[in-house]
């Protein structure tokens, strides 16, 4: 005779049950405090077998009126979770974040989403993504927010009264060893546009283009004769106004004299786009009694 092979409802099962069921699949911790007034709690599943989604929530209440929760649910693979908080009177209002990560192999991304609709009904987006591929690191994301400027009274003269932020960020990372260090660089560009409020008697919206901004860098860490040597580099170019290079080094010597201690070398040297060059260096030598 056939096994009845009928799925078990789950909304049948007690409690005792639900638990003992996933209890081979699953490890469930509960936590909580109070401490100075505030008050945190959390529960999570965390799964046995790490291919399967761990789910996890947590709160917690302050005397002044803060409050904050938050939900996790998924894995490395993809995970899902969820952010409120309100900081009570003044801090415009309940905010909520909800976020979507995760990836395979060397390609990891995110998007996220926020809104405030107590901050002149703010809007936040952000998204973007991570290619690996052995030594280096491509990255590409992006990030917007858009926001209620202008005065509820004067809102009627106004076709659009949001005012509008984006910024993109592309670049590539490098990091290699070097003898019996490490050495990392990148470069980086940021392009950022910005739309004003659009009044009745305007045809389109003002729009403001930042100048594009790359960033290169360069630094090494590793061992050099009985020492540690941290030494690196930046210059920043912003189109049409300007570079700022900038070096920055530290040695350190443990133990010189064989009295215990510590002896370091440090310095600087920054020349802005607008400004002064500016210099330090530093010696110093640290001894515990």
């Amino acid at each position: 005779m056939a096994e009845d092979t009928k799925p078990t409802d789950l909304t049948q099962l007690t409690a005792s049950e639900w638990l003992m069921r996933i209890s081979d699949d699953y490890n469930a911790t509960f936590r909580g405090n109070m401490k100075d007034g505030v008050v945190e709690a959390g529960a999570a599943l965390v799964p046995i077998n790490q291919s399967l989604p761990e789910v996890a929530v947590a709160g917690s209440l302050d005397p002044n009126g803060r409050k904050e929760a938050s939900l996790s649910v998924g894995s490395d693979a993809l995970r899902y979770s969820r952010q409120y908080e309100d900081g009570g009177d003044g801090s415009g209002g309940p905010r909520t974040v909800d976020t979507f990560e995760g990836g395979m192999g060397p390609v990891r991304g995110f998007y996220q989403k926020s809104s405030q609709p107590g901050n002149q009904d703010l809007r936040a987006t952000a998204f973007g993504g991570q290619l690996n591929m052995g030594p280096v690191s491509l990255y590409a994301n992006r990030n917007q927010y858009s926001q209620d400027f202008v005065n509820p009274l004067y809102k009627k003269y106004f076709v659009n009264p949001r005012t509008d932020n984006k910024t993109d960020q592309i670049g590539a990372n490098l990091r290699v060893p070097v003898g019996s260090g490490t050495l990392t660089g990148g470069v980086g560009r940021q392009y950022q546009t910005n739309q004003s409020p659009q009044n009745i008697n305007q045809a389109s919206r003002p729009t403001a283009q930042s100048p594009n901004v790359t960033n290169y860098n360069l630094m090494y860490k590793g061992k050099v004769g009985p020492g540690q040597l941290n030494v690196g580099g930046n210059l920043t170019d912003v189109r049409g106004v300007g570079m700022e290079p900038s070096v920055r080094g530290s040695y350190d010597y443990p133990n010189p004299f064989g009295l215990g201690g510590n002896f370091s070398a440090t310095g600087s040297l920054v020349k802005p786009i607008a400004g002064n060059t500016a210099a330090e260096a530093m010696l110093r030598y640290k001894l515990k009694f």
